[in-house]
């Protein structure tokens, strides 16, 4: 094992075209059998609207999660609940996104990090909550099962090992980013549930 930091940029563009691999394909199946059937209402058109739907909440997130987050910028609350509707296929937690308000860009992009971190410590899938806490957020998730290694755990402390995988990413922009936005990054593992506040 290197003592490297990982090359995050590399990454990050490993883990969107892993992420966007799964839709992109659903998309280009429900055109292919649209095209054999000659169908213009039917499942597969249905698949492809759904998948189309997936791929572009999917974006928006990606765009906010790991795209540049400018001082002064701000994310409207509602387009930050719309990416997570209730009974969405593309995603495996419920997300109860509670604020309001407008939220700074810097903000929205520790929110959707630490999401992304919940959705991979649950991999059974579970219920996610975004609340305000102080001036910061608190992200909380519970689950039937929390799988997240130590190396994991490490990349929260803002020591991600070197051989840190392309979809665990998350983690160490997570801590990196609440340390370059001056905010202390708190978390509590369970057996059954996790709590990212910052």
């Amino acid at each position: 094992m290197s003592d490297a930091p990982p090359d995050l940029v590399a990454l990050v563009g490993t883990r969107i075209a892993h992420d966007l691999a799964n839709p992109i394909g659903a998309i280009a199946n429900g055109v292919e059998l649209l095209a054999l059937t000659g169908q213009d209402d039917s499942p597969e058109l249905q698949l492809l609207a759904e998948s189309v739907a997936n791929a572009a909440a999917r974006i928006k997130a990606f765009r906010i999660a790991f795209g540049a987050a400018p001082p002064g910028q701000r994310v409207k609350a509602a387009d930050i609940a719309a990416l997570f509707p209730p009974g969405a296929s593309g995603h495996r937690l419920a997300v109860d996104w509670q604020p309001e308000a407008d939220v700074p860009r810097g903000l929205a992009k520790l929110a959707l990090l630490g999401l992304m971190c919940l959705e991979t410590a649950m991999p059974r899938g579970g219920e996610a909550r975004v609340t305000a806490h102080g001036a910061g957020y608190r992200v909380t998730g519970s689950g039937p099962r929390l799988a997240l290694p130590e190396g994991l755990r490490a990349a929260l402390d803002g020591a991600p090992p070197a051989d840190l995988a392309p979809a665990h990413v998350h983690f160490a922009l997570l801590a990196g980013e609440a340390r370059a936005q001056g905010r202390a990054l708190h978390h509590e593992i369970g057996s059954a549930g996790i709590s990212l506040a910052f």
